[in-house]
């Protein structure tokens, strides 16, 4: 405003008169508007802050709770840690007065449950339900609402550390098996209670120096400490087993270390009577070796006996084709990934992967040494991987799979080609419930070449077939703990699911479920209430 404007506006002012000048009206009129409008911008403002706001404060909750989960993820892990390392150190609290402290654990696993099929009547399934299972019993299903059997493992363990800091550590395992769900069975299926470990191992050895200075000693009945498998399936990746002894732990650099063992076994799954004669033995020598989360595994095996079975003494169910073809020998090798703390190196979560081979009596991929009824020109390829991948405070997915080619197995001409895949899902709704979901897919191409098999004292012979089967399995699961833990146990699930396979399969052999009364392929469901829990 310029002189004569603002002496015309304070005489007026004084004059008590009304008259301002049209210019100064125009000034306050504009500033009026600018403020008006700069108010309207403040508002926007003011709007998309609270939005930012209220959209950062739902981020941070969900940042919160993931947080939270993954502190009780690494409290768990920290936990586990521990407790291996007591468990490998025999690490206890000192008794004073006493030479040596004692510590004594109890730990065990156990699954029983009902399956019924739409029919009220017993259902018929289980994780090896496949004709691809009677290959070595590793082509595994899904097993979530497939299982009938009720299983237990007890093991108790005793911890003995001593004054000059070396420690001991003995472990029996107790396992049994049946499927009568009777409360009480004088036969129990005709299993009896198996003493499947008991070893004794010695660690923190004075006289031991240099690369052994850590090593742990080890005798007796186990399965080894490097076996690993799939939960999901049941399946293991690979289960090393016996009676033998050997060491743990040689540590050639901080970061690269081996562990060495000699196993003796007889054929047939560890825990089976299906073969006593321990005149029949197969000798294994392994080492494994391990860096930076890679692991290989190399073993070589002897049965110098093997080729004195009779075909009523097969240990596979068959009547394997023996003649001098028979193995005596084998080697076997894998080379595994372990990521304990990536899904695939993609993101947060957890997978393991081997690739396995074998020749001779190390075809066997799964059990290494277990199949007595193996030519000497077995051969086998292996593939093995699942993984475990939280995709936020709710979903945890677990995809694996498992494939296997064989040929010249258990007759000269023969091939076994299978694959599986299968997904389980877990969906936290509450605190204490959770829906699973598993979908399981497996392809078969199966050529016995004239193999047979005793059913019911006739000899039969396995029919060459293709196809493939499939599982959907929906379990509302009641859980404790960590309910956004895919793996947390104990769980208590009622379930229902659905199974269908290609009709061919109905006719690979007449000793098996597919194609048996009342399970032919077309569809079938099974439903049921189990119970599964490890500590």
């Amino acid at each position: 405003m310029n002189k004569i404007s603002l002496h015309a506006a304070l005489c007026c002012a004084l004059a008590g008169g009304a008259f301002v000048p049209m210019n100064s009206m125009a000034a306050v009129k504009m500033t009026v508007e600018q403020r008006l409008e700069l108010l309207e911008q403040r508002l926007n403002q003011a709007e998309s802050d609270v939005k930012n706001a209220q959209a950062s404060a739902e981020t941070a909750q969900q940042q919160t709770r993931l947080a939270e989960r993954r502190a009780m993820e690494a409290e768990q892990k920290l936990a586990q840690q521990q407790a291996q390392t007591a468990e490998s150190q025999g690490a206890t609290t000192p008794t004073a007065g006493k030479g040596k402290a004692e510590d004594f654990e109890f730990s065990g696993y156990a699954r029983s449950g009902m399956l019924v099929n739409g029919r009220g009547r017993g259902g018929r399934g289980g994780p090896g339900v496949s004709p691809a299972s009677s290959i070595g019993g590793d082509a595994h299903v899904g097993r979530l609402g497939n299982e009938k059997d009720n299983y237990v493992e007890l093991s108790f363990i005793k911890k003995l550390q001593f004054e000059d800091g070396s420690h001991a550590r003995f472990k029996a395992m107790l396992a049994d098996g049946a499927n009568n769900p009777d409360p009480w069975v004088q036969d129990n299926d005709s299993h009896h209670m198996n003493i499947r470990q008991a070893y004794v191992e010695m660690g923190d050895l004075p006289s031991f120096g240099g690369v052994a200075k850590d090593a742990t000693l080890w005798a007796g009945k186990r399965f080894d400490r490097d076996n690993f498998d799939i939960h999901f399936t049941d399946s293991d990746i690979v289960f090393l087993g016996g009676t033998g002894g050997g060491i743990n732990d040689i540590k050639w650099t901080p970061g690269l270390s081996s562990d060495f063992s000699i196993y003796a076994r007889n054929f047939g799954d560890l825990g089976s009577d299906r073969y006593n004669d321990n005149d029949v033995q197969n000798v294994m020598l392994t080492a494994n070796t391990f860096w930076n989360g890679w692991q290989w595994m190399i073993t070589g095996m002897s049965a110098q006996g093997n080729d004195d079975l009779k075909d009523n003494t097969s240990t596979t169910g068959s009547y394997a084709y023996r003649s001098d073809n028979t193995a005596k020998q084998g080697i076997y090798s894998m080379l595994a990934y372990h990521d304990k703390s990536r899904f695939y190196g993609l993101t947060e979560g957890s997978s393991e992967t081997a690739i396995q081979i074998g020749r001779g009596l190390g075809a066997e991929a799964r059990q290494p040494g277990s199949d007595g009824d193996l030519t000497a020109n077995a051969n086998t390829l292996r593939f093995a991987s699942y993984g475990i991948m939280p995709i936020n405070e709710t979903w945890d997915l677990a995809p694996s799979v498992i494939a296997q080619h064989s040929e010249d197995r258990y007759r000269q001409g023969d091939r076994y080609d299978w694959a599986t895949f299968n997904l389980r899902a877990s969906q936290a709704i509450t605190e204490n419930f959770a829906l699973l979901y598993e979908a399981s897919w497996q392809y078969m191409n199966l050529n016995p070449n004239g193999r047979t098999y005793n059913n019911d004292g006739d000899v039969a012979a396995y029919r060459a077939v293709k196809g493939d089967f499939y599982k959907l399995t929906f379990a509302p699961t009641f859980k404790v703990g960590d309910v956004f833990d895919i793996k947390a146990r104990p769980e208590i699930r009622f379930f229902a699911s659905y199974m269908n396979w290609s009709k061919e399969l109905d006719n690979y052999a007449m000793n098996d479920d597919f194609g048996s009364a009342g399970f032919t392929s077309g569809g079938n469901w099974n439903f049921g209430v189990q119970a599964e829990i490890w500590f």
